[in-house]
């Protein structure tokens, strides 16, 4: 009698198995606990930018004179990937995910095409981190891979436009000369 009970247990058991495997692979293998049906709870952040970061922004703005378009907080990832034909798949992947959880701060880009003409880092003093070092080296290298231009600032109070413009672009202050003549 002791052994028919156990047996049953085990049958009943069994079924109960296989009724949950039947219902999961009907659910799509998605049980409640499942962390793609949970419902998190949110909250907004009000701001895009940090306040050096709006600053150096509005002063962005104001050099490139409409002849970039500035996006800031870029993912690497979006504005390049490790190289075609460079790299086995495991590898490959290895360098993807190298980037993809990392941005720059400020992209600017062709304002008809959007293509990337430069990344910019606004350096505040969280770069001195030896952490941030050897992300900003991993990001620089990434860039010259790439062939896409990057410049670093360091983040300041306020920004001389003509100062950004000149470390932007290379516009050179005009002569005396040429001032005049203007």
């Amino acid at each position: 009698m002791d052994v028919s009970i156990l047996i049953l247990a085990a049958i009943f058991f069994v079924l109960a198995l296989i009724v949950k495997f039947l219902k999961s692979s009907l659910n799509g293998s998605k049980s409640p606990d499942d962390s793609s049906t949970k419902h998190y709870q949110y909250q907004p952040i009000k701001k895009l930018c940090t306040a050096n970061e709006l600053s150096f922004y509005q002063a962005l703005v104001i050099v490139t004179k409409g002849k970039y378009t500035v996006f800031s907080k870029v993912r690497i990832a979006d504005v390049m990937a490790p190289k075609k034909g460079a790299y086995n798949k495991s590898d490959w992947w290895r360098a993807f995910n190298a980037i993809a959880k990392k941005h720059v701060d400020f992209v600017l880009c062709d304002p008809l095409t959007l293509e990337v003409k430069m990344l910019i880092e606004l350096d505040d003093s969280t770069h001195n981190r030896q952490d941030r070092k050897e992300r900003d080296k991993l990001v620089d290298m990434a860039a010259a891979s790439a062939g896409v231009e990057i410049k670093h600032f360091k983040v300041r109070k306020s920004y001389d436009y003509f100062e950004l413009e000149k470390s932007l672009f290379g516009i050179e202050e005009p002569s005396t000369n040429e001032a005049a003549q203007a």
